[in-house]
């Protein structure tokens, strides 16, 4: 448990929060018993292809895909402190599981969810693509969406964590690919220097669920695709 220790104590150094820390070290905990069940090397022998082989372990069960790649989000901290620390010689790097579909947003059907998104982008607010891009690459609700704080968001070169506040005031934490990241990254750009710590800001303070369901359906208005609030 030596590893476990002091992993926990450089999450607590970095500010992490109560339950970012309680959720990396169950998540590091089960890949650690999968790990020693399957093979009689110590963690210090642990390589990247011990990691690819746990992906698949994971994606053979009925776990969606978010909580997935939240559990190789938190085994690749995990690695790269143990990496550090001179535990193991190895730098490892789990990719995380890739959607092929576009996730769906209120009943959308693929195609008309890309008019959507497309004109979005296309009108260029970076506010608006920030929303969409969170809601599609996440799979969080509206109501979560004006819940974000700036305080909720980590966001690095090459990976980013949302920690999401959802029903019955249980906190979860979600990866942010690529696309969300880079969306994120350019709206903190130009969003309003107010004193509000939460993320999506209007003219007269922070946006409310109305309004975003709003917003959405003009853009769907203008490419002739329903969005229903």
């Amino acid at each position: 448990m030596e590893y476990i220790q002091g992993f926990e104590a450089h999450l607590r150094s970095k500010d992490r929060s109560e339950n970012t820390v309680s959720c990396y070290i169950r998540d590091v905990l089960q890949f650690i018993a999968w790990y020693r069940g399957k093979t009689e090397y110590g963690l210090d022998k642990w390589i990247e292809l011990d990691g690819v082989e746990y992906k698949k372990v994971l994606q053979s069960t009925n776990q969606a895909i978010l909580t997935i790649n939240r559990k190789i989000a938190s085994i690749n901290v995990f690695a790269q402190w143990m990496h550090q620390q001179g535990y193991i010689k190895e730098e490892i790097h789990i990719e995380a599981v890739r959607n092929k579909v576009v996730r769906q947003y209120k009943g959308l059907e693929e195609k008309n969810l890309w008019k959507l998104r497309n004109e979005i982008h296309r009108m260029g607010n970076r506010m608006h693509i920030c929303m969409i891009e969170l809601l599609l690459g996440t799979g969080i609700r509206v109501s979560e969406l004006v819940g974000i704080k700036l305080k909720d968001i980590e966001i690095s070169e090459r990976k980013g964590l949302l920690r999401i506040l959802g029903k019955g005031n249980a906190y979860r934490t979600i990866p942010l690919n690529k696309d969300v990241r880079k969306a994120i990254t350019r709206y903190l750009e130009v969003r309003p220097q107010v004193e509000s710590e939460y993320l999506c800001m209007g003219q007269r303070g922070p946006l409310e669920r109305n309004a975003i369901n709003l917003i959405l359906s003009k853009y769907g208005d203008r490419v002739n695709v329903k969005v229903t609030p």
